[in-house]
């Protein structure tokens, strides 16, 4: 898979309702920990669009890019181990 096709993947994630937790049998006790909640959390929230409240609108966020790199270093490894297929939806 090229870099290109990992970014189309990795923008097709759903980050605003995808549910951030671990593991499975306790998903019901945490319903709300998207990205967005995690964001307030960890105190980093949103102050309007593309602008974190603590880190401000000239810079990059902290927290932003580091979930950015674990989603695509988590894309990347899925890749390396042969269990993603294209963007198009063939096999590999």
């Amino acid at each position: 898979m090229t870099e290109e096709e990992r970014d189309a993947l990795i923008d097709q994630l759903p980050t605003s309702t995808m549910i951030l937790w671990d593991p499975d049998d306790e998903l019901s006790w945490f319903p709300n920990r998207n990205y967005d909640e995690w964001r307030n959390i960890l105190g980093h929230p949103r102050a309007h669009r593309g602008c974190c409240g603590t880190c401000g609108c000239a810079g990059t966020c902290l927290l932003g890019a580091f979930y950015d790199a674990v989603v695509a270093s988590v894309v990347r490894e899925l890749d390396k181990l042969g269990v993603l297929g294209t963007t198009d939806g063939s096999p590999r």
